[in-house]
């Protein structure tokens, strides 16, 4: 099992170096070859906790730009998001999404003057988009594929 350890884990911003980055290597591969494919807590007397799910694919996901040099950003998501912030997040512009909330397409509610979006609701609504994407994708390939035997 390998260690991956920081100089100052209390700190906001953890800098971390070359050795770090060869550990974390190790960890995602030894991370691979494990049976469940899951990260987890190993306790002082043994005893093996498996992390949640969602946990493990955050962690992985730290683990592989760590290992990859990248640097990467872990921060809680507020509840509610600005049109701004959402917009961002949905990679569309504040008006596009003003349009989106207007017809219906996304939730929204007012605090006051300024509209705002639940975080879920941008995420799912990111979720939906892309699997539709992938869905119109996957059917022009197969249009594709078939004019291509004929």
């Amino acid at each position: 099992m390998t260690t991956l350890v920081t100089t100052d884990l209390d700190r906001d911003v953890l800098v971390v170096d070359d050795a770090d980055r060869r550990a974390a290597e190790d960890a995602v591969e030894d991370q691979g070859r494990t049976p469940t494919g899951k990260l987890a807590f190993v306790t002082d007397d043994g005893h093996v906790e498996p992390l949640p799910d969602r946990v493990n694919q955050v962690l992985l996901g730290v683990l592989r730009n760590l290992a990859n040099g990248r640097a990467t950003s872990v921060q809680p998501l507020p509840d509610e998001l600005t049109t701004t912030v959402a917009a961002a997040e949905l990679g569309i512009s504040r008006p596009s999404l003003m349009k989106l909330v207007k017809t219906g397409g996304i939730p929204a509610h007012k605090v006051g003057t300024h509209t705002r979006l639940r975080t879920a609701d941008v995420l799912d609504f990111k979720r939906r988009r892309l699997a539709e994407q992938r869905r119109a994708f996957d059917e022009l390939r197969e249009l594709e594929d078939g004019s291509e035997t004929t």
